[in-house]
């Protein structure tokens, strides 16, 4: 008989979301963590960074410093409620400790005071997170180097902020640490920031960037940094590029699943570059065995660890219940000024599974709304972009940018998630006025264009519904 029902490795959002369900069915629960309750959200990703951004937006006397500790503060009061919550509920037995798996249903934990010990069960959960990916900087010290795992631990600010990879993380970042008064580089090898969201965006936030003050190296990648001089060197397309009186170096260019411990190999458990391969429902290879948040490569963010710690809960309590349906369609938010969220793929990625002239593109921009007129809104604080196939108007994907462009994404997500069209969104009434009513005008946009024209857009749905992508309209 195994030592407990399920065992969970890592308390961030997908593991205390499998432990809580899974208690909830009265079932004996091991959940394991090695460092803090909480996961990288917490503690180094989403709660100090949004109160890093909330904290900076606010016009008081409060220096850098005060603002730097309150960011701690709240962290670190989060993380100590979220583990008396987690080592008080029921059924739930909370180890400190690193795993790495022994065999398909073993497991050797390694605690704090270097002891080790062994457990089994009959389901295991793999929720352990990620950790930064890093790239050598020749010349770099160790003390010059931040990661998202030690940003949040600076007492001070630094007077140049270098921030290498212009994605999520590091745009976030940039507009926050310049609003504290730093200087700000931001380096990429991409052409544009956060390149892998629509060119219309990249354009938007690089005027936004370039208004703020934030210095902006696209093209670019550090090459070497002189320690004698403070001075990071970068090849930005065979230029050198000399960034002096630099402070520190923030690497931001991603992360990657944090596998390496684990000796998933002795459980059998099959995994790549990208992460543990799974089903739709977090299932592995070995059929007891679950993956779920950011070691399984359908999910990026907490609120998808999250779903998917939801999904797992009635796989393991309730095996003989029928579940099917394909991974859930997960939005993103970007917490920039202002803020953009994105739900479906990039029109360059739905040109890869449909024919270009399959796909209609709609955009509007927030200052062509009543709420938009009101709030003097001009044309770069943003718009409402939505890509749908002609004639059934199934909506493929959006993107909002808007000063509360995360609060606006859900109605969209519910739209994919339910197979929801711009007809029906063309129909959705909003109260008035809101900048939400940019989604119907877009809609609008569609059926006013598309029920004049019926039957030319029938033939041209039908000629190429099953065309190949990389064809082009005659």
């Amino acid at each position: 008989m195994s030592d407990y029902h399920t065992l969970i490795i890592g308390a961030g959002s997908g593991g205390i979301t499998v432990a809580a369900g899974v208690a909830g069915f009265g079932k004996k629960v091991a959940l394991v963590e090695r460092k803090h309750v909480g996961g990288d959200c917490t503690n180094v990703g989403c709660v100090p960074s949004k109160t890093l951004i909330h904290l900076v937006k606010q016009a008081d006397a409060r220096s850098p410093a005060e603002i730097l500790a309150m960011v701690r503060e709240r962290r670190t009061a989060l993380r100590d409620e979220e583990h008396h919550d987690v080592a008080n509920m029921k059924n739930v037995e909370l180890i400190m400790a690193e795993a790495s798996f022994v065999d398909a249903h073993t497991v050797a934990l390694t605690l704090p005071d270097g002891t080790s010990k062994q457990v089994t069960a009959g389901h295991i959960v793999i929720a352990a997170g990620s950790k930064p990916i890093l790239i050598p900087i020749d010349g770099l010290p160790e003390e010059k180097t931040l990661t998202n795992e030690s940003l949040f631990d600076l007492d001070d600010l630094p007077e140049h902020l270098v921030i290498v990879g212009a994605g999520i993380i590091g745009s976030e970042m940039a507009f926050a640490f310049r609003k504290l008064g730093a200087n700000v580089s931001l380096v990429d090898l991409a052409p544009r920031v956060l390149s892998v969201l629509e060119p219309d965006v990249s354009e938007l936030m690089q005027k936004r960037m370039q208004d703020a003050g934030i210095n902006l190296y696209l093209n670019a990648k550090g090459s070497r940094f002189d320690d004698t001089t403070n001075t990071l060197h970068l090849d930005q397309q065979g230029t050198d590029v000399a960034l002096n009186n630099v402070s520190k170096v923030l690497l931001a260019i991603g992360r990657k699943p944090a596998l390496e411990s684990l000796k998933l190999e002795q459980a059998g458990v099959k995994a790549t570059k990208r992460g543990i391969e799974t089903t739709s429902f977090g299932r592995t290879n070995v059929k007891h065995i679950f993956a779920i948040g950011d070691v399984n490569p359908a999910s990026a963010f907490t609120h998808s660890a999250n779903a998917q710690g939801r999904r797992v809960v009635p796989k393991i309590t309730l095996p003989w219940l029928p579940m099917w349906g394909k991974e859930p369609v997960y939005p993103s938010a970007t917490f920039t000024e202002p803020e953009v969220a994105q739900v479906g793929p990039p029109l360059a990625k739905l040109h890869e599974r449909y024919h270009p002239a399959l796909i209609k593109t709609y955009k509007l921009a927030l200052k062509e709304t009543d709420r938009g007129y009101t709030q003097y809104l001009r044309e770069e604080d943003g718009f409402v972009l939505m890509h749908a196939t002609r004639l059934t108007g199934k909506l493929l994907s959006a993107t909002i940018v808007a000063p509360e462009a995360s609060e606006m994404i859900p109605v969209l997500t519910l739209a994919i998630r339910n197979n929801l069209t711009l007809y029906a969104l063309a129909n959705l009434v909003f109260p008035y006025p809101v900048l939400s009513e940019a989604i119907k005008k877009s809609a609008s946009s569609f059926v006013f264009e598309t029920l004049p024209n019926i039957p030319q857009e029938l033939f041209a749905y039908l000629r190429y519904r099953w065309a190949a992508p990389e064809k082009t309209p005659s």
